[in-house]
């Protein structure tokens, strides 16, 4: 497909997005409507709605209109291409500018809107401005750029060396990230990773820079039995049991969200005891217990931009209601002088420090071991962990 083309595809796609069809939804409807279409387009295409989407608000001040066309107008415009040149109306390409398109690429101050144009909902960028303080506009510039590849080293069956030599053999560039004990940035050809000989063989896993720092200030000792609570894929599972020897058990309300644990935890090697029903759970001798809490995911938004803009109001406040809840039948788990972390991938304090001084308030017999929000100095997601202690007689 030509640029233009491609160009094309995603006015069309954005346009469903704007009308109320996730966007995942539009994107694969097109790839399916669409067989003429390589993986190379596909992968193209899907680069100029996630940037798209990151920017929705700056580009649709820049392109002039709320619409496919002028989004994609201002995504032109703001890497510096010439949208003329693409919407020529021939065949598969955007049809011609229109007069008033043409006079708005003229007069606008793209650098201006960029620097001045906040990409959240309206009714978000107060709670944004209390959580974040001068760094409102550091994050918003921050999550409108795509998140890098981070690789999370599987220390059983592999060293760093190891697996950057493995992937250079397969043309995939890598740099060691040394703020945890093994990782690894992605430089070049980010999507052959996952089909590289090393990932088949669990040498490696995908998590974020941030995402492995907070494993890592989890308090952990051979011998003990460790919980993840609301475990989704397992991913902190495996990394706690990378880090030592532990009991590792998986449950999550949504079993679906698990169903990748036993492929993921055999390619690693080793075991994780999944729980399908709480009521299972019946011993409550758990030394830790790891509450990574269903939240907005403001901290990943630049991995789903989509989610920024479907979060409304009430979901926002229901989410909290579902925060504490977990977190008090968790605290049930944990046995006397045991570990309850309770993690988000949040810039929000109401999800983060707002959650735990509600909670400490009622259970007065617990106490915080330590709080920590990890930002953006990484260049990894935005992450926020609360290790409690169990302090019950």
């Amino acid at each position: 497909m030509k640029d233009s083309a491609r160009l094309a595809a995603s006015i069309d796609i954005i346009d469903k997005f704007l009308n109320g069809i996730p966007l995942e939804r539009a994107f694969s409807g097109w790839a399916r409507r669409s067989k003429f279409a390589g993986s190379s387009d596909r992968a193209a295409i899907r680069d100029i709605l996630f940037c798209s989407i990151r920017s929705l608000k700056t580009y649709s001040e820049i392109g002039g209109s709320k619409t496919g066309r002028g989004i994609v107008i201002g995504y032109l415009l703001d890497i510096g291409k010439k949208p003329a040149e693409y919407f020529t109306g021939e065949v598969y390409a955007p049809e011609v500018l229109s007069n008033e398109e043409s006079q708005t690429i003229l007069n606008v101050n793209v650098k201006s809107v960029v620097e001045n144009e906040v990409d959240f909902p309206d009714w978000l960028i107060p709670v944004l401005k209390e959580s974040l303080g001068p760094k409102f506009k550091v994050i918003n510039s921050f999550l409108r750029n795509r998140a890098p590849t981070f690789l999370r080293i599987n220390s059983r069956k592999a060293s760093l060396k190891e697996v950057q030599s493995l992937l250079r053999h397969e043309n995939i560039e890598s740099e060691i990230v040394s703020l945890v004990s093994g990782a690894l940035e992605v430089k070049k050809n980010n999507r052959k990773v996952k089909l590289s000989k090393a990932y088949k063989k669990g040498y490696f896993e995908f998590q974020d820079i941030n995402s492995q720092l907070v494993c890592e200030l989890i308090p952990l000792s051979d011998g003990f039995r460790v919980l993840d609570f609301c475990a989704g894929g397992g991913g902190k599972a495996l990394a706690l049991k990378d880090r030592a020897d532990i009991d590792v058990s998986a449950y999550d309300v949504n079993l679906d969200r698990m169903k990748d644990i036993p492929i993921r935890s055999e390619r690693a090697g080793v075991e994780v005891k999944i729980f399908s029903d709480l009521n299972n759970i019946t011993r409550t001798d758990f030394d830790l217990v790891l509450c990574d809490v269903p939240c907005t995911g403001s901290g990943a938004w630049r991995r789903d931009p989509e989610g920024k803009w479907s979060l409304t109001y009430d979901k926002y406040n229901s989410i909290q209601k579902d925060q504490i809840s977990i977190l008090n039948s968790a605290k049930t788990l944990v046995k006397e002088g045991g570990i309850l972390v309770y993690m988000t991938c949040s810039f929000l304090k109401p999800e983060n420090e707002g959650q735990i001084k509600k909670f400490l308030k009622k259970n007065t017999k617990w106490e915080t071991a330590l709080t920590k929000n990890l930002f953006n100095s990484t260049n990894g997601d935005g992450f926020f962990i609360a290790i409690l202690k169990n302090n019950s007689t």
